[in-house]
């Protein structure tokens, strides 16, 4: 081959690459993904953010292709960027009727709330209800988070008993529990665990599940405004995530190989099965 020849097909070569990066980027432009104090989900450890949340984030972004840039927020304040358009992706995040006008959820994990008491009020109590009726004892929980109906019920009539406080994260929550000015709170697996270790309380709490609160999938929401080949992609990505079993190692690895299998029990069909085909 002659160098002419070489130089030649050499040029084509970087100009066929460089359309195929432009055409990637306008099928994925780069998104700004909004996380917020979630546990092991998401957290600030000193300047970084850390949590299984992230870890998926990272490998959303390697399998797709598309550009991530992570945003720390706090809750309160996430979805309100998210209604406004000023984020393309929120992490974390169960689904609703509201958040469903803004985005595409995206599920791709589960997560299962509990009752987390002080071991001294922490009865064998089978659902929230019970806990209204037979305790005295105080929760803190945080805002911006999505409760199921009946789970919101049981806490409606907690805060109208004076037994329920809203707070802006769950470090407010367990330095109040700490204090004495709360008694528990309710939450996940991802989130309690952390707090427990962070603040030296892990033999001093109890954790229960309540009748209310079934094992729930938890997703990715995409704004609406974002192409639908990127969306594609990031459910594509995700799919693969959940299918080869890297979400539950990731699982393991901030909860605990007992933990996570209790919440991947029965396999990972019903979240297959919610996202988007693959094309």
């Amino acid at each position: 081959m002659s160098p002419r020849l070489t130089t030649v097909l050499f040029a084509s070569w970087l100009t066929l690459a460089a359309a195929q990066a432009a055409q990637r980027e306008a099928d994925c432009p780069p998104a700004v993904v909004g996380v917020s104090d979630l546990g092991y989900s998401s957290y600030l450890d000193g300047g970084a953010i850390r949590g299984s949340n992230i870890d998926v984030l990272d490998e959303v972004q390697k399998r797709s292709g598309c550009k991530l840039e992570v945003r720390w927020l706090p809750r309160s304040r996430l979805y309100a960027l998210f209604f406004n358009h000023e984020l393309q992706m929120t992490g974390a995040a169960l689904r609703t009727p509201e958040r469903d006008r803004y985005g595409t959820w995206l599920p791709y994990t589960y997560t299962h709330f509990e009752l987390v008491l002080l071991n001294q009020h922490a009865g064998k109590f089978r659902s929230l209800a019970e806990f209204v009726e037979r305790s005295n004892a105080r929760l803190n929980i945080t805002r911006g988070i999505s409760y199921a109906p009946q789970v919101q019920v049981q806490l409606d009539r907690l805060q109208q008993l004076g037994r329920l406080e809203y707070v802006n994260d769950y470090s407010v929550v367990f330095r109040k529990i700490q204090a004495g000015r709360a008694d528990g709170t309710f939450a996940p697996p991802t989130i309690h665990m952390l707090m427990q270790r962070q603040f030296g309380m892990g033999d001093k709490l109890s954790a229960l599940t309540v009748a209310e609160s079934p094992r729930a999938m938890v997703g990715l929401y995409v704004s609406h405004k974002v192409p639908a080949a990127a969306l594609q992609r990031y459910a594509d990505a995700l799919r693969t995530i959940v299918a080869d079993g890297t979400m539950q190692k990731l699982y393991e690895r901030y909860l605990g190989v007992d933990t996570a299998r209790r919440l991947f029990h029965d396999g990972t069909r019903d979240i297959l099965d919610a996202l988007p085909p693959p094309r």
